[in-house]
């Protein structure tokens, strides 16, 4: 049934107010019906809009025999349409064909971050049909409200913090995308894996969702504002989360357990999945957060307990939970910093990013994206000639300010709870062959300052 749908009216009104000032608006352009309607309604808005850098963006994952094909299609439609062309092949590593779609899907996005650059836009072209499915999908696996939240309309993109996902189809039936594309003459490029029901999301689309529309006819609105509901209520749960983690949370991602058992188990599992999700780990089963607590934090006092898991090792520590990842030894590695200036030194190993500030005055927590892993620590400037170097391996001993005497570094992590595995983790500034301080924990007599340099750690 053809449906009277302005799309371009409601692409616009979408894209409008997320492009406020210029930007780099970027396509993921697979060549199929979604993606082409996208990019023509593109190019319209292009000519409304010229002040916006536009980029058509295809990867060509080489498991069709016609991958090569619908490559030179893209480049030439996007040409025609005069909208920037660029292409990325990768290589997937094929297992079950169910990992085959995250996993093509992971490297999709990871080829398109490249191409990303300051502030930019990343269209995608789901629509209201897609929604359904996914929601579908989500209540197949047991999905709590996160995961049948579905899609959003707009959403941050993980791999690059200054790019922002949207969907402007989003609210759109896919009859909407095919009476537009047939108007304007478009031509598509047709995956011959969609119509291979094997897969789960083709068995709904080609079996299941035909019924149910008979059956219901308004069942894909309906589903879509189920989803924006289970958004809503997942990003209160995600406040309450915040707020308990800032009572709950240890120096160097590790949680207070004397703060966790305050809270109901409801509470507990939440920000345990909280504390996760900002480690950008997946999330653990319900019957692991179980085990979790019942073999983990309730253990004997005396025990060493540990838990596997998918990502990592749940450890508990001096009355702290953390998840134990396999690192990297740290011991040798020497940054050297040729100037003091404010700047952001990439850590190692995935630790995170670490600040220096001549001041507080623009500080911590101000940048939402910035999950604050330390107290800034301040010290004094270095004196000229001073080499100023960040390590990770403390040798020997120091005298923390405000202390009675020096102390041995590897007796300070243990008052300071740091868990062992941590330890070679931690960065040390040094002037010269002297440790000026342990970021996050203390200040070593002789370098402590009220206004001087200011180190923090942010992941």
């Amino acid at each position: 049934m053809a449906t009277n749908i302005d799309i371009f009216s409601t692409f616009q009104n979408s894209l409008f107010p997320l492009t406020a000032r210029p930007l780099q608006i970027v396509l993921a352009y697979s060549g199929g019906l979604d993606s082409h309607v996208l990019l023509h309604l593109l190019s319209r808005y292009k000519e409304l809009y010229p002040q916006h850098d536009y980029l058509a963006v295809h990867v060509h994952h080489g498991l069709s025999d016609n991958a090569d094909a619908w490559l030179a299609h893209c480049q030439l439609t996007a040409t025609a349409l005069g909208i920037n062309f660029a292409a990325e092949k990768v290589v997937l590593n094929v297992g079950s064909r169910e990992s085959l779609e995250a996993k093509a899907r992971s490297a999709r996005y990871q080829a398109i971050a490249k191409h990303l650059k300051g502030e930019s836009l990343l269209l995608l072209g789901q629509h209201l049909d897609d929604q359904l499915e996914t929601f579908l999908l989500q209540l197949k696996r047991g999905a709590g409200v996160k995961g049948l939240s579905a899609m959003a309309a707009n959403m941050p993109f993980a791999l690059q913090t200054s790019c922002h996902i949207a969907r402007p189809l989003l609210t759109l039936p896919q009859q909407a995308l095919v009476d537009y594309a047939t108007q304007a003459n478009l031509l598509w490029v047709e995956d011959e894996s969609n119509n291979d029901a094997s897969y789960d999301r083709n068995f709904l689309r080609h079996q299941i969702i035909p019924s149910l529309k008979q059956r219901w006819p308004n069942i894909a609105h309906t589903v879509h504002r189920s989803a924006e509901l289970c958004a809503e209520q997942q990003a209160l749960a995600d406040e309450i989360a915040e707020m308990d983690l800032t009572r709950c949370q240890h120096l160097f991602s590790g949680l207070k357990i004397s703060e966790l058992v305050k809270l109901s188990k409801i509470r507990r599992n939440n920000v345990i999945r909280f504390w996760l999700a900002l480690q950008q780990l997946p999330m653990p089963s319900r019957h692991h957060l179980d085990k979790l607590w019942q073999e983990v934090v309730n253990a004997a006092d005396d025990a060493n307990p540990q838990l596997s898991w998918q990502a990592g090792e749940f450890r508990r520590y001096q009355g702290v939970l953390y998840n134990q990842q396999k690192h990297t030894q740290l011991k040798d590695v020497v940054i050297a910093l040729e100037d003091t200036h404010a700047q952001c030194i990439v850590l190692p190993d995935n630790i995170g990013y670490l600040h220096l500030r001549k001041s507080l005055q623009s500080p911590l927590g101000k940048n939402p994206s910035e999950e604050i892993l330390s107290d800034p620590t301040c010290v004094r400037a270095p004196l000229d000639g001073d080499t100023v170097t960040i390590r990770f391996r403390g040798e020997g001993k120091c005298h923390p300010i405000g202390r009675n005497g020096s102390r041995s570094i590897k007796k300070l992590y243990q008052e300071y709870q740091i868990a062992p595995w941590l330890r070679d983790r931690i960065p040390l500034v040094y002037y010269g062959d002297e440790l000026v301080c342990a970021v996050g924990l203390w200040v070593c007599k002789g370098y402590e300052a009220q206004d001087g340099l200011y180190w923090y750690i942010t992941r």
